[in-house]
């Protein structure tokens, strides 16, 4: 990879980092409760869930879309998709075993350009009945004969 492009994805980092650590928390109104920005959130932008670092380009554009996600999160009025699991949490014991509990996450979208056909994911993540913590955001679109496609036909020769 080119310097360049590595020193540009290390700047968009550290400032989207700066970003992220002030936030701490705001109300969702479609949540009906505070979202609090912790670390865990920050961490999932850059790596996935087998703790491999994500590909640099999908770094990049979680780190784009990121501004798009709080002003989603801090208007969003309706939960979008809903999913819920039991998973592990937390290290093994001296056993071997790992408690688990019920994990939910919240996912959130939003049309962000229609000229760019520019869609947003923002998903919230809520482990038990702790609180609810800022977890993803990616661009999100649908491919139809190579071109993106943000919504229905309809809305978007409307």
């Amino acid at each position: 990879m080119e310097g360049v492009k590595f020193e540009e994805i290390n700047k968009l980092k550290a400032e989207t980092e700066e970003k992220y650590k002030r936030i701490g928390k705001f109300y969702c109104p479609a949540l009906k409760s505070e979202i609090f920005f912790n670390s865990d959130g920050f961490h999932h932008l850059r790596y996935d869930g087998h703790r491999s670092e994500r590909n640099i380009v999908v770094q990049k554009n979680k780190f784009l879309c990121f501004e798009s996600a709080v002003e989603i999160l801090k208007k969003a009025t309706t939960i979008q998709e809903y999913r819920r699991a039991i998973c592990p949490v937390g290290k093994c014991d001296k056993n071997g075993f790992r408690k688990t509990k019920i994990v939910e996450w919240f996912g959130f979208f939003a049309i962000i350009s229609f000229s760019k056909c520019l869609r947003v994911k923002v998903v919230v993540r809520r482990v038990g009945q702790g609180q609810y913590n800022f977890w993803s955001v990616m661009p999100f679109w649908n491919l139809t004969r190579g071109r993106r496609v943000v919504g229905l036909k309809e809305i978007e020769d409307g």
